[in-house]
């Protein structure tokens, strides 16, 4: 077929020879073999070169959809040859219920059952550092109010709100919603400073028009919950924790100021493998 074909693109059995790095009667004797068994002549030979016959413009129109179909069908192979196996290193924040991570990581894990994965947690700004260093492949991360380094790209995959934590003993505990204004003077349980949160609310706040009393800081969302029963003070917190973490004695209020904080994924703009591109489009479908 390759031999027919160059034959087509020259004009002559000397130059397609040349280019498909064969001698000439060895081209002549396979070709002329091919049309002994098709039972037809592919090409008018003469001192000028070859000319396609009607029957040869046919083969060789024919031919090259073949070897276009070849070639994309060896495309898509390579594509999940690359996806049978490989590591996947993945770098991810405390609070993730809002896209549901762990189930979302165990059905690509189950469509993908040789791929392995590592799971780091930390804080967003940690992660994007770990991602510019190349250590991690993904984060799941908040997006920054400064929106992320010109490498990284990012995809929205989700969105916390978030409620105010209330001991059920607070004065505000039946309120059901609360002005952030009137949160001046509570004490604070506040997320650690590497976190995006920490700044959301702290934002949140000041907006409000004070400077909120920060008593204890913590990464744990569910560490958090008991302090406030505790009554050690007051905590913003995602929506989605009151209810996979419950903890009697302790009661959501709405914010009448929205405080809401963007999750997705990020990875380097300079990172492409099939791998990677597959797990980028698998976490935005299951989030559509």
């Amino acid at each position: 077929m390759c031999y027919v074909l160059a034959v087509a693109d020259a004009g002559n059995f000397s130059l397609a020879a040349q280019n498909c790095h064969v001698g000439q009667p060895a081209l002549s004797q396979q070709i002329a073999r091919l049309e002994k068994e098709l039972g037809v002549t592919l090409f008018t030979r003469s001192s000028k070169g070859a000319v396609p016959t009607q029957a040869g413009r046919e083969f060789v129109a024919r031919a090259r959809e073949i070897l276009r179909a070849a070639q994309a069908l060896q495309e898509e192979m390579s594509l999940y040859a690359g996806l049978r196996k490989g590591t996947l290193t993945l770098g991810i924040i405390t609070s993730l219920q809002c896209i549901d991570f762990g189930d979302m990581l165990s059905a690509f894990c189950s469509s993908y059952p040789d791929i392995s994965v590592n799971i780091l947690q930390e804080g967003t700004y940690r992660l994007v550092e770990l991602l510019l260093e190349r250590r991690i492949d993904l984060a799941f991360v908040n997006l920054p109010e400064g929106g992320l380094p010109a490498g990284l790209e990012f995809a929205k995959l989700g969105e916390d709100r978030y409620s105010l934590a209330v001991s059920r003993l607070h004065p505000l505990a039946r309120a059901g919603t609360v002005s952030l204004r009137d949160l001046r003077g509570e004490k604070f349980i506040f997320h650690q400073t590497g976190q995006v949160a920490a700044q959301l609310c702290l934002e949140a706040c000041r907006r409000a028009g004070f400077e909120p009393e920060i008593v204890c800081r913590s990464s744990s969302p569910t560490t958090g919950l008991y302090m406030v029963r505790g009554g050690l003070g007051v905590a913003f917190l995602p929506s989605e924790e009151f209810k996979s973490h419950a903890v009697d004695g302790v009661v959501e209020l709405k914010l009448k100021e929205p405080i809401r904080k963007e999750v997705g994924v990020a990875w380097r703009k300079d990172a492409a493998s099939p791998l990677l591109e597959e797990a980028i489009r698998f976490c935005r479908a299951w989030n559509r």
